[in-house]
């Protein structure tokens, strides 16, 4: 913590909140953890990149679906072709 320009050392770091950030510091016998001034939590490094890869599962997961649409479309659209009707003028 600054005071008066300089740093000093913060006796007890459990449940103490950053005048200048506002982010609170919470000591658990497992781990330091850090909280936004709106409470959220900051997430460890593991959670982060377990939620990018959460994030790129499901991104993947919409990219499949949406070539299977593409694919469907393709195939109704021959359709009705075939049945002599114009997709594009429906």
């Amino acid at each position: 913590m600054r005071v008066e320009g300089q740093l000093r050392g913060i006796d007890e770091i459990t449940d103490w909140r950053s005048p200048r950030l506002g982010i609170r510091f919470v000591l658990t016998e497992e781990m330091l953890e850090v909280y936004y001034p709106d409470g959220r939590r900051f997430l460890a490094t593991v959670e982060l990149a377990a939620k990018a890869e959460q994030a790129e599962e499901r991104a993947e997961q919409a990219e499949l679906q949406l070539e299977e649409e593409r694919s469907r479309s393709a195939r109704l659209a021959e359709q009705l072709r075939s049945l002599g009707i114009d997709p594009d003028q429906v």
